[in-house]
């Protein structure tokens, strides 16, 4: 073999270990860059998942409970899994010759089931009656509330509801006074309006107690949301007639605020009237933290 030959062969020779270099060279980026694609994915994946966590909690403002601040509520359920804890909400109240009256209500929600939520709640009742105050329970408030359907464009969303008031401290009724309801509720372009109507079956007199609950009621609010600012602002007016069976019709209105002051934490605030003859006025406030137990049930809704 001469010279020539001998370096055509080391040419080749080191041609070939150049390609194979370069071969693996591809095949380390290719594994690289499926790695890399690996971890983006993963890493979008999580921080979807916080936005959606994080954007799931700003929103409880959203959401309008019985008494916070309005007397009417919307047909929205809390999550499944997921639990709020109303920290005692406040409602002041007086009136010419009614006295004056101060009511606490704690009260825990959970989401039991898929659009089912369950609540518990111990209202207790400070009254004020001719210069005499008194402090006591007044029952034991037990709930459920169950989304039919979600709103879609031609549907509004409904939901039913019951109420069970049982026996409890001075405040509390006689016997227990079950209250069965039915929620609508429509999102338009300027903001979003609410329907209630409640019926208590049975007959009671004044003697069975139970100040807060009636024989019917109608209600009608109307609420507009601040993306941006966190706060809803909404008004109702609601017709009730007395679960005593007097035959005047009471009327109230009022208005009032909702804002969400962290991830998982907002307040409240209204302030209304009676319409009638009692002349009655009331303020409320209130707080509530929302936790989410999503992850500890395998994330299903």
């Amino acid at each position: 073999m001469n010279a020539t030959e001998r370096l055509a062969g080391a040419r080749a020779r080191a041609s070939g270990a150049i390609s194979r270099a370069c071969g693996a060279v591809t095949r380390a980026c290719g594994a690289v860059t499926r790695a890399t694609r690996r971890a983006l994915t993963v890493l979008g994946a999580v921080g979807a998942l916080t936005l959606a966590r994080s954007a799931e909690g700003q929103t409880d403002y959203y959401n309008l409970d019985r008494g916070r601040p309005l007397r009417v509520e919307d047909a929205l359920v809390i999550e499944r899994h997921a639990i709020e804890w109303q920290m005692a909400p406040l409602r002041v109240s007086g009136g010419s010759g009614i006295g004056s009256q101060v009511a606490l209500e704690p009260e825990l929600a959970w989401g039991a089931w898929a659009r089912t939520q369950l609540e518990i709640g111990v209202p207790i009742v400070r009254s004020r009656e001719s210069g005499h105050p008194t402090l006591g329970g007044a029952g034991i408030d037990f709930s459920v509330l169950h989304a039919l359907n979600a709103e879609t464009v031609t549907l509004p969303g409904l939901a039913l509801g019951a109420h069970l008031l049982v026996p409890a401290g001075p405040f509390g009724p006689s016997r227990a006074i079950p209250t069965f309801s039915a929620l609508a509720t429509r999102t338009l372009s300027a903001g979003r309006v609410h329907l209630n109507a409640s019926v208590t079956p049975g007959t009671y007199t004044v003697e069975d107690g139970g100040d807060e609950a009636s024989r019917w009621s109608a209600g009608i609010a109307a609420d507009h949301a601040f993306v941006f600012q966190s706060l809803l602002l909404g008004a109702d007016l609601v017709a009730r007639r007395p679960l005593d069976g007097g035959s005047e019709v009471e009327w109230s209105a009022a208005t009032g605020v909702r804002y969400q002051v962290g991830p998982r934490a907002g307040v409240d605030f209204g302030i209304g009237r009676t319409l009638g003859a009692r002349n009655e006025w009331f303020v409320t406030a209130g707080s509530a933290i929302s936790l989410s137990l999503l992850h500890r049930f395998g994330g299903v809704r």
